[in-house]
């Protein structure tokens, strides 16, 4: 069994080592090394890099539009996806076995500790490649992740628009609304409201949409311009009237029901993808420290033939 001692590190000038003794031998070494823990790093984001072009070629060779054959955009995620956490617990695992072994660890704690501080450092240069002109190059491999999550944040902006619209009285929606009103019956050119009506109109429908003591007289005068222009009774142009309101009102609620849906179902999406963000790191975490294992665990098994 192989015994270690820690060296001093309150003693001034003296650097943290540690002291690994198997049988008769023994090997000293720093407690940290980052020039392995960099070259642990190279070795996952090539890796990864590798395996994400391996499987973009094998994404691409399935499609076959002559054939009609082409998986369709959901199944090209899920495979995405699946191989985008599949190659990085590869890349980690043999980035973290590189970093312990390259340290000379033989204490298994520190080897899983290069592993992870090599997996840390590996996860945040990546995320810098993804937001940096340089990830627009190079970063073909690791698009899938922040696709889904731009497609979240992009949601919820298109959510937004439909609201504000939805809560508020467009010009557009006026003239609309105008027009309406005045839309005969029948298709009789003498009959047909003028330009003046409609923004006599447009004018009162303002200020029956503010509401207030001014909106009931800007009902009554819209009524009247209708029946006039329409040539019909001011019972026909109340009732009228109340259906378009009561359109508006209906179109009003669906809008803003549709936003409502558009923004549970962006947060839903946005929720979703940082659950599987944070499983894909966590797995990556574990692969990582597992490859340190393995390197201590290989070293101390080569020391002890080394000893025999």
């Amino acid at each position: 069994m192989p015994t270690t001692a820690y060296g001093d590190p309150s003693a001034p000038g003296v650097v943290e080592t540690t002291t690994t003794m198997v049988g008769a031998g023994s090997h000293i070494h720093r407690r940290i090394s980052w020039a392995a823990i960099f070259g642990g790093v190279i070795m996952i984001i090539v890796v990864q890099l590798l395996l994400s072009m391996l499987g973009a070629g094998i994404g691409l060779g399935t499609v076959n539009v002559n054939a009609g054959s082409t998986p369709d955009a959901s199944s090209f995620g899920i495979g995405a996806g699946v191989w985008w956490v599949v190659s990085s617990c590869i890349a980690l695992l043999f980035g973290g076995y590189v970093a312990a072994w390259f340290a000379g660890i033989e204490v298994r704690f520190d080897g899983m500790l290069h592993g992870l501080v090599a997996w840390g450092i590996a996860t945040m240069l990546t995320i810098y490649l993804l937001t940096s002109a340089v990830g627009g190059i190079i970063g073909g491999g690791f698009s899938a992740l922040g696709g889904v999550a731009s497609a979240a944040g992009s949601g919820v902006k298109d959510a937004a628009q439909p609201l504000a619209q939805a809560t508020g009285v467009s010009p557009e929606m006026i003239q609309q609304q105008a027009q309406g009103y005045l839309q005969p019956a029948n298709t009789d050119p003498a009959t047909m409201s003028p330009q003046e009506a409609q923004k006599q109109v447009a004018s009162n429908l303002v200020t029956y949409a503010k509401g207030g003591p001014d909106a009931p007289a800007a009902k009554q005068q819209i009524i009247a311009i209708m029946a006039a222009q329409q040539h019909i009774s001011q019972d026909d142009a109340t009732k009228r009237f109340d259906d378009a309101q009561a359109k508006l009102k209906q179109q009003r609620d669906q809008a803003v029901q549709t936003a409502k849906n558009a923004a549970d179902e962006s947060a839903a999406t946005a929720s979703r993808t940082s659950f599987a963000a944070f499983g894909d790191l966590l797995l990556g975490a574990i692969a990582a420290a597992i490859g340190g294992s393995l390197a201590v665990q290989r070293r101390l098994q080569v020391a002890q033939r080394v000893v025999r």
